[in-house]
Order: structure tokens, then C-alpha cells, then sequence
């Protein structure tokens, strides 16, 4: 009896330290976009999980020489945030979840990423600078039993590396922005490119290529895919060149192996931003479309090509299973 009381005593203190830790984590309202309004954020990733909707998202950090910077030095992510939500208007803030330094074979560099749920289990893919021996963007893949983390590296090494793919249009950095699918089959997919889209089948384990990897022709594709479903038909996302900057456009295919239709673009250019990432998602049977432009001042500093903003507006289909193009608004999806 006494063993049982001690283990019920540090029962309830786990839980009372684990709701002391959850009811001092910051919220927000919703109060258009962009959404979060005290960082930087880019790149949305959503996941919905047990009725609530969680959103990794890249931190985007000023730095001094930022503004004079180029050939990648632009951005500086450091980490990936969460925040979640069970009403799209407020809104938790988890902090970090994963930062490049939790993978021993990365140098930085937290760029677009995705979590995937499997069997109680969340697989992060993301993108981070590969040191020694692969000096080349790469896609790792870290492991957590929640939603919320700790994620770890689950393989102790990059998923894909660059001599894994073809050095097409961007050289040693096309392995980036992964985006993961388990279609109608149970069939897990990986998805990722810049200038490149990269397609190839995960084992069982969800943490190794199976079989080749697939090169998708897909018009004016830069980077970001995106892959989601939708009634019969398999979309994938992706920012495509615009006039100048990045849209959004997409695919259609009525399985995974395609054929890829094209059915042009899904959103006009991000304002103020080069860059624009899709995130889509149905959530308590509305369809989001997450993005981010650059339009957020922080501290007097204005938004820049790496000091963007994650946005969402609300997503819609045709009778015929194509999307509606999504104008971006300053309202977004926010209740008067």
C-alpha cells in the first residue's frame, strides 16, 4: 500500500508540473494575418492531431549585415517554433520544438519542414546545412512520440544528401523543403526539390528511401511542394516563379504515381516577400491554405527577404476538385 501511495503522490505531482508548465505557455488571438505578429516566422507546416491543429514554423532571426547579404546568407533560421490551436483563433505558443544543432552531422540552416504522424509516432522532415563529409543541403528526419517533441534524430544521418540527386538547376542545394504524404494504400511518400521536385516512396520505418527517386516536370517549379488529398485526387503544391518572385501553383494526379496534371497557379506573389511557402490542411471541415508574405515590423525592423510572415486564409475546391485561387488578405481567417 505504501509503494502505491508514493507512486500515485508522484503521479499527480508529474501532472500537476505538466499543467503548471502548459497554463504558463503564452497565447494570442488571432487577429488577421499575419498571424503571429511578435516574430519572424516562415515556411508553415500544419498538422492536425486529436482535434487540435499544431503549426511548425522556421524562425527568422535579424542580424546585423542581414539587409547587405546574399547567396543564401539572407535568411538566418535557427530553430523551428510551434504554436497550436483548437479554434484557429487562439493560439499556443510551444517555443522551439527542434532546432539544426539536434542533428551531430548538421551546421544549420533551419529551413522548410514538415511533421508527419504515423502509428503514435511524428516524423519531422526537414532541411538543414550538412557538414562533413556532405557540405550540401539535405533532408534529415527527426522522431518524437508527440506532437510537442522532444524530437531526436532518427537515423543519425541525413535521409537525402546531394549525391543522392541530380545536380540539376541548383547544384548542391536541390535536396531541401520536404513534404511527406501516406496515401489511400498506406504507401508513405517524400517530396522535395529546389528547381528540382524530387519524389520517392519511404519504407515502413518512415525513415528510408524506398526504391528510386522520381523527377516530376512541373512548370516553373522553384522549391516548397506541398502534397495533400483532396476527395480522388492527390495535389502537390509548390512555389513557382511569378513575375519575378515566387507563386503559388499545383498538381493534380489521381494516385501518388501520377500522372501530374498542372492546373496553374493557386495564388498570385507574397507582398513584400521573394519567397512564398504553401501549408494545407482541413481542420473541423474547413480547408486552410498557410503562406507567408513579409509584411510584419518588428521593433522598427520591416519585413525583408528573411523576415517574413506566416499568414492563412481560407481554402476552397471547384465542383470539378480543382482549387479556387486564394486571394491574400489582412483579415485572413480572424472573428470579429
Amino acid at each position: 500500500m505504501k509503494n502505491f501511495s508514493f507512486i500515485f503522490i508522484i503521479c499527480s505531482l508529474v501532472s500537476l508540473i505538466g499543467c503548471a508548465q502548459e497554463s504558463n505557455l503564452k497565447t494570442f488571438k488571432n487577429t488577421g494575418n499575419p498571424l503571429i505578429k511578435d516574430k519572424f516566422t516562415a515556411d508553415p507546416a500544419p498538422l492536425v492531431h486529436n482535434g487540435r491543429l499544431y503549426l511548425y514554423v522556421g524562425h527568422d532571426e535579424y542580424y546585423e549585415g542581414q539587409d547587405s547579404a546574399s547567396g543564401g546568407k539572407e535568411f538566418n533560421i535557427t530553430e523551428w517554433l510551434c504554436y497550436s490551436t483548437d479554434d484557429m483563433q487562439t493560439w499556443t505558443d510551444h517555443g522551439y520544438v527542434l532546432k539544426p544543432t539536434d542533428f551531430k552531422w548538421a551546421i544549420g540552416e533551419a529551413w522548410a519542414s514538415q511533421v508527419l504522424e504515423k502509428d503514435g509516432k511524428f516524423y519531422y522532415y526537414t532541411t538543414v546545412q550538412a557538414g562533413e563529409p556532405y557540405n550540401s543541403k539535405a533532408v534529415g528526419v527527426a522522431v518524437s512520440d508527440n506532437p510537442l517533441g522532444p524530437f531526436v534524430d532518427a537515423i543519425g544521418k541525413p535521409l537525402v544528401t546531394d549525391d543522392m540527386t541530380s545536380n540539376g538547376a541548383r547544384g548542391w542545394w536541390n535536396d531541401i523543403d520536404p513534404t511527406a504524404i501516406i496515401d489511400d494504400n498506406g504507401q508513405a511518400w517524400l517530396c522535395w526539390g529546389n528547381g528540382t521536385c524530387f519524389l520517392a516512396k519511404l519504407k515502413p520505418n518512415m525513415v528510408e528511401l524506398d526504391g528510386e527517386i522520381e523527377v516530376i516536370d512541373l512548370p516553373k517549379f522553384v522549391e516548397g511542394p506541398w502534397l495533400h488529398k483532396y476527395g480522388n485526387l492527390y495535389y502537390l503544391t509548390y512555389a513557382s516563379m511569378g513575375q519575378g518572385r515566387e507563386n503559388i501553383a499545383y498538381a493534380t494526379a489521381p494516385s501518388m504515381e501520377g500522372p501530374w496534371t498542372p492546373q496553374g497557379e493557386l495564388t498570385g506573389m507574397a507582398e513584400n516577400s521573394f519567397t512564398i511557402h504553401p501549408g494545407i490542411i482541413q481542420f473541423k471541415d474547413k480547408w486552410y491554405l498557410f503562406y507567408h508574405n513579409a509584411t510584419l515590423t518588428i521593433d522598427g525592423r520591416s519585413g525583408a527577404i528573411g523576415r517574413r510572415s506566416v499568414c492563412v486564409d481560407e481554402l476552397y475546391y471547384n465542383p470539378d476538385g480543382t482549387m479556387k485561387f486564394v486571394e491574400q488578405t489582412k483579415e485572413g481567417v480572424a472573428k470579429k
